[in-house]
């Protein structure tokens, strides 16, 4: 039975009752502890420990980080190279994904007549202990070492935001999350696209029924998938005649910085080049020349395989 057969199992089960187990696999924790290079006493008596702290979140608020401390962020990150590293995600989810960025998050709903941003709530404490186990059973560890990969990547029964593996598990445990979305998008003839938590929508044409079944689908969807979206203060629709932004990016007619970004960001280089005092380090602007670069490049590099012939 495929995983995503069990899962449409799981969420038509009582909610009453704990859902069922998948089939457990075969590999055991001492090929775990094999493939992560270390001994099964150094993983089974690992310390469970984390550091949290608080970041401004994007729009406002704070975002509560919990890093892992000392010889858990090493093996989370062996975890991640060697046991989830070669798993496939769904093509439209492009966060934490290799060869994928904002601006490769933000290319498929350029120059559209219409764009819908929705987010879900909670994002990775609304992933379970209980799915992140399931999972792993699922991609063929026993019960035991199903067990031991749960208690290493999880912490207060979800996902921790700030460890190593949690961005990649958030992808994949959302498989089915992001195909039912996409199959909503083809519905109405939408593009989708989700980054993290960030849900995107683009349609060619401003339909404002086609924006309503979007938007209240994915409520029902989400709701189904074990999460709950921000319908009010954070559901974004822009037309064309709007500045329109994805993951910070403006896609009215390309894909940039918004233009105070810009404006700021050419200041700071001038203040720089006459020997004036910056707002940021030299680091920091680095860090932004990186971005420009890379939104150039990206976005150029797309622009032009739509225009290569067949």
């Amino acid at each position: 039975m495929g995983f995503l057969n069990w899962l449409s199992g799981l969420l038509a089960s009582s909610p009453a009752l704990p859902p069922p187990p998948p089939p457990a696999g075969t590999r055991t924790i001492a090929e775990l502890a094999a493939r992560l290079k270390f001994t099964v006493g150094e993983l089974t008596s690992a310390p469970i420990t984390y550091q949290q702290f608080q970041i401004p979140k994007r729009s406002k608020g704070m975002r509560k980080i919990l890093a892992p401390v000392g010889h858990l962020k090493t093996i989370q990150r062996q975890i991640l190279r060697r046991v989830l590293g070669g798993l496939k995600t769904h093509p439209c989810a492009t966060g934490f994904c290799r060869g994928h960025s904002i601006v490769t998050n933000a290319l498929p709903h350029l120059g559209k007549a219409a764009i819908v941003r929705m987010d879900l709530k909670d994002f990775f404490p609304s992933i379970t202990a209980l799915r992140v186990n399931y999972y792993f059973r699922f991609i063929g560890w026993n019960a035991e070492a199903a067990d031991l990969l749960t208690r290493l990547c999880t912490h207060n029964n979800c996902l921790p935001q700030g460890a190593p593996t949690s961005p990649k598990l958030s992808n994949l445990l959302n498989h089915r999350l992001d195909a039912r979305l996409l199959g909503l998008a083809a519905a109405v003839g939408a593009s989708y696209t989700r980054y993290a938590d960030d849900i995107t929508y683009s349609l060619e044409t401003d339909d404002a029924v086609s924006i309503r079944k979007l938007v209240h689908m994915t409520a029902v969807i989400a709701r189904e998938e074990g999460y709950l979206v921000h319908q009010r203060e954070k559901l974004y629709v822009r037309r064309k005649k709007d500045r329109q932004v994805v993951t910070g990016l403006v896609v009215n007619e390309r894909v940039n910085l918004p233009r105070e970004t810009r404006r700021w960001l050419r200041a700071v280089e001038h203040h720089q080049q006459t020997g004036r005092k910056t707002s940021i380090t030299n680091e920091q602007l680095e860090g932004w020349r990186s971005l420009q670069s890379m939104i150039q490049w990206q976005s150029g590099a797309q622009e032009g395989a739509q225009e290569k012939p067949a």
